[in-house]
């Protein structure tokens, strides 16, 4: 009787559904359904709802307005949810066609339409029972899996689509002319001596029997199996070391930058966690931070000042007139330079937290240290390593500036990409040579979880550990100190080069001092570096707020789709920004979603860039939370929006401004996603920055990194400030 009674009280309320459901029909009376062209303001009263010719509206204005009714109706709760749920998701999806249909930019009233209409369905999943929750986490789900939809998978498919759909029809024949291209893939050359067909076979025998020699006594199966493998391996190490274009040469990139950075990520990890040295361990702590502070180029354009033609190591020191930096050599050595703290960062948390006590058991049994590295030390570290090298190879195949600037007569496909758009005016090669970098990126992704496999590496159990710290042996701390000194002493002078040449005439010509580059920045840069910060805080915002909402969901929610969600929203985050930038100028140049060559587009690429970020804060705050916290808000009959803001929020302020600051600092310096969004009236710094130095303006492209640099920095440490005052430690802000 008290649940009959308590059902009949609740199906009396009016449902909060009225509310959406009566700003849709706000919207739909006050605002223009649609635009007439990329430009939001001023708004065109021609293409208000009520004054168009499509009738189909009316439908979405009539369920907006049945849903309004429904929220006051005396139904029981289930039936009027189920209601609310047909009348908001059918009025989302007949608003949205209208718009695919008619081929109409979406205008304010399309957003105040649709966004309400999904919420009345977020209501209507909450009152049925068919999501367990309030309708806030429901809405929360469904705007959530919506832009995933929208803004993550629609462009990664109209990417596959343009690949493949050319002039209209389906067809083959642009995926077969871009592979058969020699800026693609290059064997013979006719105008070498050497026979690199036959040496890449020559290769590829080598692997395959390699393989099968060692295969010997695995049983035939296995050993057809490693036959193929090495087989494959062969073939691509022949192609890497013989083979010419942008394919052969960004896998030959991307394979030594990936393994050097993980080799020197381990060795710094080791050295600041296992070094008796005090003041390494900080130095190591501070070097974390230079690949977040500064665009991923910045370093390719320090070497110039160091070791190009006017070099002041090459030229002035060892009197060489050189053009060696340019080419796989120099770009390989900026990326190296810029993507070791990554590997480090990656690498850090695993090393720190391994238990002293296997090792110390394992030294008790009379195991040596290379016994010991090799059968605890090293499985323990293969997660860390295999994700370090992944994310170093998907930057490097991502990396635009570094090739940009450094490439020499060298292809590499992320370049390519662009000028197959850019300078072609091709883009179904571009989308072709798009989808062949996604391709390669989820193949090794596949390989690493494959290399990872199903085994256990869990040493933090919440037991104490009696074991001590073991350091480092003598000889090992003594090189890998050397090593971190010859790296951190050239990672400063090439930062130092830059400020340096920031004040200088003509470097390498004229050294007088002047700050002439200063007055044409702020002539001609200042503005855009203003026009980028304010971009990259509008968009900080929403991709720390989305980000902890996702964690949230993800975390502390159980629904259908659930990982849909935790995969799609990770997916960007792994996917290389060219693809990604390809992607959105594809899938939003016309028609019902055109956004491009306005603000919003770029705001949208980086909080959907940089969202990821924010959800592994999220994720690792909300492990460290007893649930019984939010139980008890609940109990106190708070609902789930009040718990979030009043409870967590203030609990994760730490990670939530760190990811704030991160995706600030990150849509500072972006450049492979966004230098196919900007527009002349919608500029940004690193662009702007990347063609002073293809323009040779050394001095003002200096001036500017400068001003970025320090911009930058000065973020990070009002971070580690807050962050010290709430009493928290940051490791970092990656």
């Amino acid at each position: 009787m008290t649940t009959v009674a308590t059902k009949a009280r609740t199906a009396a309320r009016p449902s909060g559904a009225w509310r959406p459901a009566a700003f849709a029909l706000a919207g739909f009376a006050f605002l223009p359904y649609g635009r007439p062209d990329r430009a939001f303001w001023p708004l065109d009263d021609t293409l208000y709802a009520w004054r168009s010719d499509g009738p189909w509206l009316w439908i979405v204005a009539a369920l907006a307005a049945a849903a309004l009714v429904v929220a006051f109706v005396p139904l029981p709760t289930f039936r009027r949810g189920d209601l609310l749920a047909a009348f908001g998701g059918l009025g989302t999806i007949v608003g949205a066609s209208w718009l695919v249909a008619t081929s109409t930019s979406f205008g304010f009233g399309a957003l105040a339409v649709l966004l309400s209409m999904v919420v009345v369905c977020g209501y209507g999943l909450s009152e049925s029972g068919r999501i367990q929750s309030d309708a806030f986490v429901a809405s929360s789900i469904l705007f959530v899996s919506l832009f995933i939809l929208l803004f993550i998978i629609y462009p990664l498919v109209t990417v596959l689509t343009h690949a493949v759909w050319v002039d209209g029809s389906f067809t083959l024949s642009k995926v077969r002319d871009t592979m058969t291209s020699p800026r693609f893939l290059f064997i013979d050359n006719p105008y070498s001596a050497r026979p690199e067909g036959m040496m890449i076979l020559a290769a590829t025998a080598v692997g395959a029997a390699t393989f099968a020699l060692a295969s010997l006594r695995r049983g035939a199966r296995v050993a057809l199996f490693r036959t193929l493998v090495g087989t494959v391996i062969g073939l691509l190490v022949g192609v890497m070391a013989f083979g010419r274009g942008a394919l052969p040469t960004s896998l030959l990139l991307a394979t030594v930058v990936g393994t050097i950075v993980t080799g020197l990520g381990l060795a710094f990890a080791l050295l600041g966690q296992r070094s008796r040295l005090g003041v390494v361990r900080r130095s190591l702590s501070a070097i974390s931070l230079l690949p977040i502070i500064t665009p991923p180029f910045i370093l390719a354009f320090a070497m110039i000042f160091l070791f190009g033609r006017q070099g002041m190591v090459t030229r002035d020191l060892l009197g060489l007139n050189t053009n060696a930096l340019f080419g796989v050599i120099g770009v390989a050595s900026a990326q190296i330079l810029a993507f070791t703290p990554i590997a480090y960062l990656v690498i850090r948390g695993s090393v720190s937290s391994l238990d002293p006590a296997l090792e110390e058991a394992s030294s008790t049994l009379g195991a040596g240290r290379w016994t010991l590295f090799r059968t605890i030390t090293w499985p323990l570290l293969r997660p860390a390593l295999a994700n370090a090298f992944l994310l170093t190879m998907i930057e490097s195949f991502a990396d635009f500036g570094n090739p940009l600037i450094l490439g020499g007569d060298r292809f590499y496909l992320a370049t390519e990409v662009f000028s197959a758009f850019a300078a072609r005016f091709d883009q179904n090669e571009a989308a072709v040579l798009g989808v062949v970098l996604l391709a390669i990126v989820l193949t090794i992704f596949y390989l690493q979880r494959r290399w990872i496999g199903g085994g256990s590496f869990v040493t933090v159990t919440g037991k104490p550990s009696s074991g001590n710290l073991v350091h480092l042996p003598r000889l090992l701390e003594a090189v890998l100190v050397g090593l971190f000194l010859v790296w951190t002493a050239l990672v400063l002078l090439l930062y130092g080069s830059i400020l340096y040449g920031s004040f200088v005439r003509l470097w390498g010509i004229d050294g007088t001092l002047t700050l002439k580059h200063y007055r044409d920045f702020m002539n001609a840069g200042w503005p855009v570096f203003l026009y980028t910060a304010r971009t990259a805080a509008v968009s900080a915002v929403p991709a720390a707020i989305l980000g902890f909402l996702i964690a949230y969901l993800v975390v502390r929610q159980r629904f259908f789709g659930r990982l849909f969600v935790e995969f799609g929203s990770m997916l960007s985050f792994a996917i290389p920004g060219t693809v990604m930038g390809v992607a959105y100028i594809l899938a939003f140049n016309t028609g019902a979603w055109l956004l491009t060559s306005t603000t919003v587009i770029l705001v949208l690429a980086f909080v959907f860039r940089n969202m990821p970020v924010a959800i592994r804060g999220g994720v690792a705050g909300l492990a460290q939370i007893d649930p019984s916290l939010e139980e008890a808000s609940t109990t106190l009959r708070a609902s789930s929006s009040v718990t979030l803001r009043r409870v967590l929020v203030p609990l994760l302020i730490v990670p939530l401004i760190g990811g704030l600051i991160f995706a600030f600092v990150r849509g500072m310096t972006a450049i492979s996603q966004v230098i196919f969004l900007v527009s002349p009236g919608n500029m940004l710094a690193t662009v702007l920055l990347l063609g002073w130095v293809e323009q040779g303006q050394l001095g003002r492209a200096a001036a500017m990194g400068s001003v970025l640099i320090i911009t930058m920095m000065t973020a990070i440490l009002l971070l580690m400030l807050f962050t010290r005052r709430r009493g928290a430690v940051v490791e970092g802000v990656a």
